[in-house]
């Protein structure tokens, strides 16, 4: 548990990555001067996960509590600006350019349904539009769940196959439907190459911190010249998954602020598109498109975001999570499922 630190830095490098390629995005004028690059850090968060679901997870766990556990973390602060986004929306439609409020999709949005947006047709996503990878964590945890049925052993491998199964089946059906759209994406199988990652770690696999010092910066190059138009497991899964795999050996010191982003990660990753968009509103509409002022809104987005990610960490999530705090997360344990 000592080196797990790294992952939570990890955590807010993914977080960032996520910020980044969303700022990008913002001002029209600007968006041809910066680099579009980062969206994988959702691919590294679903590694992540898989490996921390096999890594905290005792032999004698059960699904209800599990799902339970898991629903305490992940639950309150998405319904939380889930019902935020609703409220903006139905009382303040023109906050947002496409902005449209459904009672349909609030549902939906609030019980990890997948469906097509109202605002961006071509995309399932809730109303808030981070939330589509929560989607996919809803998805493994029910899978993970069902697999503590099963003797430990055999754990990883039910849902390798269940995963595989449901992917093949949607992916010869409709794509144009939403939740075999969904399911048939290949990121799906990055929860299981962290799966994998836990089980090797678990069984003793060590490398040199300098061997997980190439595999990080391998991946950061991969992920970043590799073209667009070759399939996502080599593009963006593998390169991803070679960073998560360098993360878990390389040495750096322990940092309290950098403990403290990770921890925060959820919030900032949940929260910056409500700061972008008011970022984005005061702009001024007259300032010029040169790379000077492209770079200086992403700076000040990554700290302002950055920023506010910490405050709803610890006034908002903390606070939706009290008694969670007090009696299931403590010490060492608190930790290791805080990851």
């Amino acid at each position: 548990m000592k080196r797990l630190h790294a992952l939570q830095y990890l955590r807010a490098i993914a977080a960032l990555l996520v910020v980044y390629s969303h700022a990008t995005m913002q001002v029209p004028a600007w968006k041809e001067l910066l680099p579009y690059t980062g969206a994988y850090g959702v691919d590294i968060f679903f590694i992540i996960s898989g490996f921390i679901m096999v890594y905290i997870t005792k032999p004698n766990a059960t699904p209800m509590n599990f799902l339970v556990n898991r629903a305490r973390r992940v639950v309150p602060l998405y319904w939380f600006f889930t019902l935020l986004m609703a409220l903006i929306l139905f009382f303040l439609p023109s906050v947002f350019k496409t902005g449209e409020f459904s009672w349909l999709t609030l549902v939906q949005s609030l019980f990890f349904i997948p469906h097509y947006s109202l605002q961006n047709p071509d995309f399932v996503w809730p109303i808030v539009a981070p939330g589509w990878s929560l989607n996919y964590e809803m998805y493994f945890y029910i899978l993970f769940a069902v697999s503590l049925l099963f003797a430990q052993q055999f754990r990883v491998a039910f849902i390798t196959v269940a995963i595989t199964v449901v992917w093949a089946i949607f992916t010869a059906m409709d794509s144009s439907v939403a939740i075999p759209r969904f399911l048939s994406d290949p990121a799906v199988f990055e929860f299981v190459a962290g799966m994998l990652l836990a089980l090797a770690w678990k069984r003793g696999v060590t490398l040199s911190s300098t061997a997980g010092w190439v595999l990080v910066i391998a991946g950061f190059v991969i992920v970043s010249v590799a073209p667009t138009d070759i399939h996502h497991w080599l593009r963006i899964s593998l390169p991803s998954f070679l960073i998560v795999f360098g993360f878990l050996y390389i040495q750096v010191p322990v940092s309290r602020f950098g403990l403290m982003l990770g921890d925060s990660s959820y919030a900032l990753y949940l929260s910056h598109i409500f700061v972008l968009g008011a970022l984005r509103a005061i702009v001024p509409d007259n300032l010029p498109a040169t790379p000077m002022y492209a770079w200086g809104f992403i700076i000040v987005s990554l700290i302002i975001t950055t920023l506010v990610g910490i405050v709803v960490h610890f006034l908002v999530d903390n606070w939706l999570l009290r008694e969670e705090r007090l009696s299931l997360f403590q010490g060492r344990e608190h930790a290791a499922r805080r990851l």
